[in-house]
């Protein structure tokens, strides 16, 4: 049984509300006219080198260039990023550090660790900058030749059908429940750390498809059944999406833009818009394009409501799937 402190859909809402009615009262000396007068670090709950970390650096060259102020990425990664979050839980609410993730830890980490290092109401949403979709993949010589020819095998023998994901609780672990539940279908979930521990598995042969991020799947010989989204993906044009096949759509990994409760409303108004404007540059469409991935704006209450939403989805998830919390 959660505490209401940690349900991030009532309290996130009321330390918002806080924040607004507060934040100008608080002890912050700057304006949002001068805003941002120095350096602001960027916090990325993961290891260099991985696909959002390339999004965050591409994402923050650009706002470095409209804001003439570095914006500093800095690697924190651990507890699936928990312990990014609550770097930025703790840090001062002035702004000047951020962090740039998946909402991972916000709507998926509370139903997978026992003692969270942070509260839901210590973080602000600003904004959502990308989605990172998923999808259903299998070897060029799998017997599976379409989501339809899965569904059949999974229907026809249940639990026998294996597939790799990401780890437990994670968004295509999740994901991939969703389908299950909406389906009627049983399918062999094996965990991983990642898709780059998980894709060599996939190639040889050891699980019968994996769901890899669309933006693993680079150079790879694979062939992907469906993508994990309402719409089709841009990187694999081709590939039906759920909805294109009359199938539930799933929520794929969030990704944004946070600073810690208490920071001034005008300067998260700020931050907003920026967001915007970057998002929408041509420079960072193209930088994403390079990554197969997708930018995808949303305004800091379109994506506090998504998350909330995705919140709710996951707690009725993870209780059936029974995860058990480390």
């Amino acid at each position: 049984m959660h505490s209401t402190r940690a349900c991030l859909p009532i309290k996130t809402l009321a330390g918002l509300a806080l924040t607004a009615a507060l934040g100008p009262a608080l002890a912050m000396a700057e304006s949002a006219d001068t805003y941002p007068s120095k350096r602001l670090e960027v916090i990325l709950p993961y290891a260099a080198g991985g696909g959002v970390d390339a999004m965050a650096r591409a994402f923050s060259e650009e706002a470095s260039k409209l804001t003439q102020q570095q914006w500093v990425v800095v690697n924190r990664p651990g507890g699936g990023g928990t312990v990014g979050f609550s770097a930025l839980a703790h840090a001062q609410p002035n702004g000047y550090t951020v962090v740039f993730s998946p909402a991972s830890a916000l709507t998926n980490a509370p139903f997978l660790i026992s003692k969270m290092p942070f509260e839901a109401d210590q973080i602000e949403p600003v904004c959502q900058i990308f989605e990172n979709v998923f999808a259903l993949a299998v070897t060029p010589d799998s017997s599976i030749s379409s989501l339809e020819d899965l569904i059949q095998k999974a229907k026809a023998d249940p639990g026998a059908v294996s597939y790799g994901h990401a780890g437990p609780g994670s968004v295509p672990h999740l994901s991939v429940a969703a389908i299950e539940k909406a389906l009627g279908i049983t399918l062999n979930g094996i965990g991983y750390r990642g898709d780059g521990q998980m894709l060599p598995d996939l190639m040889g042969g050891h699980v019968d498809f994996g769901a890899p991020a669309i933006s693993s799947l680079g150079g790879k010989d694979m062939r992907v059944l469906a993508v994990l989204s309402d719409k089709r993906h841009p990187a694999l044009p081709d590939v039906p999406s759920m909805s294109d096949l009359g199938y539930p759509a799933t929520t794929p990994g969030l990704n944004g833009l946070y600073v810690p409760a208490g920071t001034p409303a005008p300067i998260v108004k700020k931050l907003e818009g920026l967001c915007q404007t970057v998002v929408e540059s041509k420079a960072f469409n193209d930088a994403a394009a390079n990554l197969q991935q997708v930018p995808a704006y949303l305004s800091a209450a379109q994506f506090k409501a998504r998350l909330q939403a995705t919140y709710k989805e996951n707690e009725a998830l993870t209780r059936e799937l029974n995860i058990t919390k480390e």
